[in-house]
């Protein structure tokens, strides 16, 4: 799927139409500013067979109606291997951009989960069957491969993890830290965006959060399988993103000092 932006400005008490008509007077004040944090927000297609995929959804769903202060680019990646280093890494070089967050579905778990950790591997030893023989359509190569040759075997995510999670189970989802993304196409993710930002040299704050099955995948199952309503996970996720913008203006603000 394409890229398609979105662009939020921050709405104080007191604006006024502008006469020009373009707007509110202070939203214009804060453009010249440059005072809005540049996010690119990512999700994923559905996968294995499903007919949805949250985190597709949820990222659509916040780029439709951004916290204050918050311009986002919303960027939904095929399930495919390799497919971030064609798109998600030439979308890390935009200019001025702050701040990445991947979102990612993982279904089986019941929480969302903050991952703290993206390993140079992919593999298909957690996917069932029809996941596995999706993989084996897409890849020329062997199913279990080094990310990148010759570089480092895990990168941490660039915000505080433990922060973020309490952030975001304060905000009434369910969230916990995860120390293994997997080592599928969300690890993936994770691993070469880190790899990226570390090698150009690239401040950006950046993590990944997976959120698990909506109700109407997990009644397709054939066993019980743990999910989560889709209100709840978009009330974490827009905590999440609300707690990057705070990060990168924090941090601004001390580089500024």
């Amino acid at each position: 799927m394409g890229r398609h932006a979105v662009r939020a400005w921050p709405l104080r008490s007191g604006s006024v139409p502008n006469p020009k008509g373009k707007g509110f007077a202070s939203e214009e004040r804060e453009r010249e500013r440059g005072m809005a944090m540049h996010l690119l927000l990512t999700g994923f297609e559905p996968f294995g067979g499903e007919a949805v995929n949250p985190s597709a959804e949820i990222v659509r769903l916040i780029a439709a109606d951004p916290p204050s202060g918050v311009e986002i680019t919303v960027l939904v990646l095929p399930v495919r291997g390799r497919v971030t280093f064609e798109q998600l890494v030439p979308a890390l070089d935009a200019p001025g951009l702050d701040a990445w967050l991947g979102v990612g579905q993982a279904g089986g778990r019941a929480q969302l989960a903050v991952e703290r950790v993206g390993i140079n591997l992919l593999i298909d030893r957690d996917l069932d069957a029809a996941d596995a023989r999706a993989i084996q359509d897409d890849f020329a190569g062997p199913l279990e491969q080094t990310l990148v040759a010759g570089a480092p075997a895990a990168y941490f995510a660039r915000l505080p993890v433990v922060r973020l999670a309490a952030h975001m189970g304060a905000a009434g989802a369910p969230t916990a830290v995860s120390h293994s993304a997997g080592a599928y196409i969300c690890n993936e993710a994770l691993y070469v965006a880190e790899h990226h930002l570390t090698t150009s040299g690239r401040g950006l704050v950046s993590g990944f959060i997976h959120v698990p099955y909506l109700p109407e995948q997990a009644a397709t199952k054939h066993t019980p399988v743990p999910s989560m309503a889709r209100e709840t996970q978009l009330l974490g996720v827009r905590a999440a993103v609300e707690f990057v913008r705070d990060l990168v203006a924090a941090r601004a603000g001390v580089a500024a000092r």
